[in-house]
């Protein structure tokens, strides 16, 4: 891909065998090593990703005779800083300078789904030791050249030094000898880490590496790929869920073909079904002259008498009966929380609710293939490229490996760019025309064919003793279950999605139990960002504020005080200093708090509210995490602030309805956005590093506490406890 954004052609061959191995390059070293066990999304898929030779190669490492240090990188950058986090943590343990490494985005081949706040934690490790590895290696290449023991050398930022005789040498002249060297086995003891006291970059706010071709416009995103030849595809779904095309219509005049393009098994949601066709995609010379044809077209499809149950109103009415008497999957039980809120000498009964959500990414789904007999290339912002080669092999009949995935920038992924029936689209349309063609979705279509973050209806009840202790915990959670949706059959403990962030909570509840009802949503449901933690966080902590009233307490020492994880104590400290707990609030002003554990990372923040005509206004956010270890606390903290505003907009004004078997909300004209006159003073402080915990995740950790913490500023200002979310559905870009 060159700097105009022409595409030609890219390398997807990969000569290498298992866990270790080197080449020569051009004069250089290539290292690459296996990395198992990515994201959980990978085994919730269950898809297989490609090989090569049997094994999955994640990382390589790659220095150039001419000292250029290139560090290929699995994951999509979808904005969360990943392309400059993982060769941070290359460089540290190559002992080279940060402004000497560059990242190149991997080919399918080495690639792996970008989910679940998993790029960093997962890869933290391995990516240390495939660094150490080739320094180790790189070493010996010297002792080979100059003589003596290992204690004789050392490294300052790329030149290797035998400390006794002075003689030194750099990577790049050492580089062609290291990569004749066989690896030696990855031990316990080998290759030995840079100790977290000498840490140099670990731990700083280093720039980001993908930022100066965003600010210069030189970045490539999906929409960007241009091809010689190509022409563009604009699709229209039918409008009603479970739809299909009647009849193909004719082409209109200008237009270069008419396509209908069928569910896929690996896209088949809710209502639709595999193998129906639910699309048609109106190719023509330019995007333009195709959105404008696709909107005038006029198709015949069959909608199904179902189509009518497909209403909001029918799935709340759904929700309230199984909430009442469905079968629910016990999540986790501990004692007798039945027994005990009968015992108890306060209680309370209440119920929470939350609507679909759309993904909403700036840069609307896409897709570019580039389809031959013998070949398939597809350039997309997609979270998983590996799953793509999947797709395009059950479409195409192609084997894996005459297919090529180009993972460009995603303008925005949040969990929709994990999902293949836009890929499959694009595929479907080249293979009908026989030319190079890019798909695009119009953001109506973007908006109403989405896969939501699922509604749920939750009721908890507690009980407190004489004393305020909480006897008693129940928790029942009514949702699509995105898994079954998959066609995973679900354990005994129901949907891991669905019950996120409500099981394992460390407060002293004496009995707890958590259940999980299934609801048949025949709405398409998917992976937004923090998944469950969005849903159950908002409920548990709402509660945990509510419980605090009755008992005549402070929210945060309420929770403070039955919280048996010094983790949580610590961060819900910080968050309650950085927001000036207890220090006197403004007139007409309100705080609210709330905490929450999501992919390993804890965060507790403060928000500072006031009310206006015109909705809320929030004046501060506080923000604390403890992420384990930190990496690049730059994007540590813009991720706290991006997931705090992405919050805030589904609490306030997101949701996604539906009548007559379609979606409602079509643009965002009315699907409310913040704007940037209404942009909060956000203060994020991370917690120190602390060697004996998990990684954690980041991108998605600072969503889940924004409803409750909100929520419950809003109860302490008006008096008025918000249970049902958004706090203002009708709201538009032109109000509320």
């Amino acid at each position: 891909m060159n700097q105009t954004g022409v595409v030609t052609t890219k390398e997807n061959t990969n000569p290498f065998g298992r866990r270790e191995f080197l080449v020569t390059s051009a004069g250089g070293f290539s290292l690459g090593f296996f990395l198992p066990g990515f994201s959980r999304l990978n085994e919730i898929e269950a898809e297989p990703l490609s090989t090569v030779d049997g094994t999955q190669i994640n990382a390589w490492i790659k220095i150039g005779a001419d000292e250029s240090i290139t560090v290929t990188v699995g994951a999509a950058e979808m904005g969360q800083g990943s392309m400059s986090s993982l060769p941070q943590i290359v460089a540290e343990e190559l002992m080279v300078d940060y402004a000497n490494v560059s990242a190149l985005q991997a080919p399918a081949s080495q690639a792996y789904l970008t989910a679940g706040s998993g790029t960093v934690r997962n890869q933290y490790l391995p990516l240390r030791r495939a660094g150490a590895a080739a320094r180790e290696m790189l070493i010996q290449a010297a002792m080979n050249l100059f003589g003596g023991a290992r204690a004789d050398y050392s490294v300052t930022n790329g030149i290797v030094t035998n400390t006794k005789t002075n003689a030194s040498i750099t990577y790049g002249q050492l580089a062609p000898a290291a990569a004749l060297l066989p690896v030696p086995p990855i031990t316990p003891t080998w290759p030995p880490l840079v100790p977290d006291s000498d840490f140099k970059l670990i731990g700083k706010a280093l720039p980001r590496l993908d930022i100066p071709s965003k600010t210069n416009g030189s970045a490539v995103f999906g929409l960007d790929v241009r091809l010689p030849g190509m022409v563009y595809a604009v699709i229209k779904h039918c409008p009603s869920f479970g739809g299909t095309l009647a009849k193909l219509p004719s082409k209109p005049s200008g237009a270069l073909a008419v396509v209908a393009t069928s569910v896929i098994p690996a896209s088949a949601r809710g209502s639709e079904v595999a193998g129906n066709a639910n699309a048609v995609a109106v190719v023509a010379a330019n995007t333009w002259d195709a959105w404008q044809m696709a909107k005038q077209l006029k198709v015949s499809w069959n909608i199904p008498a179902s189509s009518a149950s497909i209403d909001s109103a029918t799935f709340q009415s759904q929700a309230q009966s199984l909430m009442a008497s469905g079968t629910p999957y016990i999540a986790e039980k501990i004692g007798d929380p039945a027994t005990a809120l009968a015992g108890s000498s306060k209680m309370i009964d209440v119920t929470y609710s939350l609507p679909y959500v759309a993904h909403a990414c700036m840069e609307v789904l896409n897709c570019t293939v580039n389809l031959t007999p013998t070949s398939c290339e597809v350039w997309a912002p997609t979270q998983g490229a590996g799953i793509v080669v999947s797709t395009v092999t059950a479409i195409t009949g192609l084997a894996a490996n005459q297919v090529t995935v180009h993972t460009t920038y995603l303008g925005g992924g949040l969990g929709r760019k994990i999902e293949q029936d836009y890929i499959a689209q694009a595929v479907q349309i080249a293979k009908a025309i026989g030319k190079p063609v890019k798909l695009m979705w119009p953001r109506e279509e973007d908006f109403t064919r989405d896969q939501y973050r699922p509604m749920a209806l939750i009721r908890g009840r507690a009980g407190l003793d004489d004393v305020g202790n909480i006897v008693s915990w129940s928790y029942r959670t009514v949702s699509p279950s995105i898994l079954s949706q998959r066609g995973r059959a679900l354990p005994v403990t129901g949907d891991s999605q669905a019950t996120e962030a409500a099981t394992a909570l460390p407060y002293n509840f004496a009995a707890r139990t958590t259940e999980y009802v299934v609801h048949p949503s025949p709405v398409p449901v998917g992976f937004w960002r923090s998944v469950g933690a969005s849903l159950n966080t908002f409920a548990v902590e709402s509660m945990m504020d509510e419980l605090a009233k009755f008992a005549g307490e402070d929210p945060y020492l309420f929770r403070r005080n039955r919280l048996t994880d010094p983790r949580w104590i610590a961060v819900l400290d910080a968050a309650a200093q950085l927001g000036g707990w207890n220090t006197p609030v403004p007139s007409g002003r309100a705080r609210g708090i709330a905490i929450s554990k999501a992919f390993n990372s804890i965060v507790a923040e403060v928000f500072e509210i006031s009310q206006t005509t015109s909705g809320v206004k929030i004046h501060k956010v506080a923000c604390a995490i403890d992420c384990g270890r930190p990496v690049n606390p730059d994007s540590i903290k813009a991720q706290m602030q991006g997931g705090i505003v992405h919050g805030i907009n589904a609490t306030l004004w997101g949701q996604q309805t539906f009548k007559a078997g379609a979606a409602v909300s079509k643009n965002f004209n009315r699907s409310r956005m913040m704007r940037l006159n209404e942009m909060p003073v956000i203060s994020v402080t991370i917690l120190p590093p602390n060697p004996n915990v998990p990684i954690g995740g980041i991108g998605e950790p600072a969503v889940p506490p924004v409803a409750p913490a909100l929520a419950n500023a809003y109860a302490k200002l008006t008096g008025q406890r918000i249970r049902a979310l958004p706090f203002f559905p009708n709201a538009t870009m032109g109000g509320l």
